[in-house]
């Protein structure tokens, strides 16, 4: 039956839609990184090629389709953070001076965003039927993972695992911040 929100015809256009993301990521770091000087159109043309190349490749659409949920998800509560941080009363120079390279937060940015892209690689590319010699039986499936999955995947992905390494990093973070030595306000 049809309805007002189908949206079936749209998994048609998704080589699309990848082709200019693709397309609009690579021409931004071109532009961004000055990689081959500032010829624009040097730019465009590389980042058009190159985003064909990856766009008909299967598994790269596969990992632009499991990552970008993840990016999302860690953009909006890192805006999130920073506005409500707003909202108690911190100005643009706060928010600036945190973000500053001093402060290491660009430091756990990127290993946050590192992180998202190696396990995300891990998940498309590394997790493949598995040739082992081990009675299937006499492995509990559920301490492993399931078919397909490593067991390197499942135990990095474990709920407790991903806690302790939360725990871990806060308590990094804090032990950095309060090891810190005060730095002097000086009012103009």
């Amino acid at each position: 039956m049809a309805s007002f929100l189908d949206i079936g015809l749209l998994e048609h256009f998704n080589i699309v839609i990848y082709l200019v993301f693709i397309f609009v990521l690579l021409y931004a770091i071109l532009t961004i990184t000055k990689i081959l000087g500032e010829n624009k159109n040097l730019n465009a043309m590389l980042a058009l090629a190159l985003a064909f190349i990856l766009a008909l490749s299967g598994s790269t659409r596969d990992l632009i389709k499991f990552v970008t949920p993840t990016f999302f998800v860690f953009i909006f509560f890192a805006f999130f953070t920073v506005l409500i941080w707003k909202f108690l009363g911190a100005s643009d120079t706060d928010v600036k001076s945190i973000m500053g390279t001093e402060s290491g937060t660009r430091s756990f940015i990127l290993i946050i965003v590192g992180i998202i892209i190696l396990s995300s690689l891990g998940k498309i590319f590394f997790t493949g039927p598995i040739a082992s010699d081990v009675n299937e039986t006499a492995v509990n499936a559920s301490s492993v993972g399931t078919t397909g999955q490593s067991a390197l995947t499942a135990t990095l992905t474990h709920p407790k695992v991903l806690g302790l390494i939360l725990i871990l990093l806060i308590g990094a973070y804090a032990m950095y911040y309060l090891s810190m030595s005060p730095i002097p306000i000086i009012k103009k």
